[in-house]
């Protein structure tokens, strides 16, 4: 426009009228730039598309479904850029539930997709992936469409009119070994016996035997049978079916604990805490900056807790006949009682993904809210960031309620901060 105005005004007081062309094109080209980009993006219909389930360092798709409503002038050059906070859900209430949880932003990130050219009428589909490295619930705001189409001279904006979608980041998933259900409490036992009933059975072949009076010819190995001269049968165990109920102690000795004034704040990010905690001079800023940076800081024996208690409730809710309490124990504590089913196995997540660690964790509260929600007492698994000595040395109340739970029932501590991990994960990332 500058040099439109240059153009007309040095062309008019000179009298140079092949000057006043050139500005009055380019200024014409500026309008036609304006009028044409603004219409392209008020013809756009963009819909958000959350994905159903996300795993922390697995990518998540949002899709967007973009229309061009203009009857006959095609799109093209449309940019979509969205973005992406982590939450910080309040310590008031446990995640798990219907209600609404008081949420923190604590750090955004921006992806950008886009689609070449959309003619009129036309619907297309763009996307892109994004990995979240940590659980959580995340938050997407308003996304932003522009277009510097025709010319490029400029650019046309667009915001969305929704305000916000959310998706609940699931802890990350771990291989197990093999033997993992060994380590689990349990009152059948490891059982290998021939199975005497017909039709589908949920055992699994376990390896070969001699014949013995009563065997059901229906099991006979023939090819073993022939092979040896003598009858051999297929032996199976038998598979087991736990009651059981999952304590996860998301116990940090950095983490605030319930009721204190650092977890209750309504309205700190990390920044707002950093100006918050010192005066301005250099020293205290570090030490203010270091103090806010430990409040959000991930502990990693807790995160590695959380993840064996998530991939457990995924395998022993996956289409079986197990029984599971899951008891979350932090900064909220929770109880969520499933059987084999996704809205459960969901909730369970939800739970996980939500839950804050704390310094203090009460977990002789949190075995009495289990034991009120069960009809009798099923065997205790505790997965905790601490050994069972260090929890029990640190409350009393919690060793008289694990006392009073091993008069019941079975009670299988694993402490992920140390050599038990081992005997329980195989593989980190799968």
């Amino acid at each position: 426009m500058l040099i439109g105005l240059f153009g007309i005004l040095g062309g008019s007081l000179n009298g140079l009228n092949l000057l006043i062309v050139v500005a009055a094109i380019t200024l014409g080209s500026v309008i036609v730039q304006w009028r044409i980009s603004r219409a392209m993006i008020t013809s756009l219909r963009i819909d958000r598309r959350m994905p159903a389930e996300a795993f922390a360092g697995k990518p998540m798709r949002i899709r967007y479904q973009i229309n061009n409503q203009h009857r006959f002038m095609p799109l093209w050059l449309i940019s979509l850029v969205d973005t992406m906070e982590k939450m910080l859900v309040s310590n008031t209430e446990f995640a798990a539930v219907s209600k609404r949880p008081t949420q923190v932003p604590l750090g955004s990130v921006e992806a950008l997709t886009g689609v070449g050219l959309l003619m009129p009428g036309q619907t297309t589909s763009a996307y892109f992936d994004l990995i979240a490295h940590h659980r959580g619930r995340y938050r997407f705001g308003r996304w932003k469409a522009s277009t510097v189409a025709p010319l490029a001279l400029s650019t046309a904006f667009r915001e969305s009119i929704r305000e916000e979608d959310f998706v609940d980041v699931y802890p990350r998933l771990f291989r197990l070994k093999r033997s993992w259900q060994r380590l689990l409490p349990s009152r059948m036992g490891n059982v290998s016996a021939t199975v005497h009933r017909q039709g589908p059975s949920n055992d699994v072949f376990f390896g070969l035997r001699e014949y013995r009076h009563g065997d059901s010819p229906r099991h006979i190995h023939w090819r073993t049978t022939a092979r040896l001269g003598e009858p051999a049968v297929r032996q199976f165990e038998q598979q087991k079916r736990f009651d059981l109920c999952l304590l996860i102690d998301a116990w940090s000795p950095n983490a605030p604990a319930p009721g204190d004034g650092r977890a209750t704040s309504s309205g700190s990010t990390l920044g707002s805490r950093i100006k918050a905690l010192g005066p301005k001079t250099a020293s205290s800023k570090k030490q203010a900056e270091s103090q806010a940076a430990a409040e959000f800081a991930v502990d990693e024996d807790v995160e590695r807790a959380i993840s064996l208690a998530a991939t457990l409730s995924v395998e022993l809710t996956h289409g079986s006949e197990n029984r599971l309490v899951l008891v979350v124990a932090g900064q909220e504590t929770g109880v969520i009682a499933t059987g084999a089913s996704l809205v459960g196995r969901k909730r369970m997540l939800q739970a996980l993904a939500r839950m804050n660690p704390s310094s203090h964790v009460p977990i002789a509260d949190a075995l009495l809210q289990a034991s009120s929600a069960a009809t009798r007492l099923p065997d205790l698994l505790v997965v905790s960031p601490r050994s069972q000595n260090r929890a029990v040395a640190s409350d009393a109340a919690t060793a008289n309620a694990l006392r009073r739970w091993r008069t019941r029932s079975q009670v299988t501590w694993v402490d992920v901060s140390g050599k038990d991990a081992g005997q329980w994960i195989d593989s980190e990332n799968i």
